[in-house]
């Protein structure tokens, strides 16, 4: 599927590049060795969204979530606190998370 190019710059905010997109608290992690390995093994062995799943909606995942937040004390590497997601479920538990 072809692309649209932007033909113009917005000044006002700051050119990242795409593996620069996660700024939060936990940057640092989110880019390390360590959690892209662990990331890809998860996606690896469970490549469908768990949520959907469970609703028996067979969705592919794109994202690794940690079950309990790691800023809540969630273990940051352990296979046990780490699921598959897609995008939209993963925007959910996110926004539930966020109230």
């Amino acid at each position: 599927m072809p692309t649209i190019e932007k033909t113009h710059k917005r000044p006002w905010l700051p050119e990242r590049k795409p593996f620069e997109r996660y700024s939060g608290k936990n940057a640092a992690f989110y880019h390390s060795t360590q959690w892209k390995a662990v990331r890809q093994i998860k996606l690896r062995e469970q490549p469908l969204c768990e949520e959907c799943q469970k609703n028996g909606i067979l969705t592919p995942a794109v994202l690794v979530d940690h079950i309990r937040p790691i800023n809540e004390g969630g273990e940051k590497l352990s296979m046990r606190n780490l699921q598959s997601l897609c995008e939209k479920c993963h925007n959910k538990k996110s926004a539930r998370e966020g109230r």
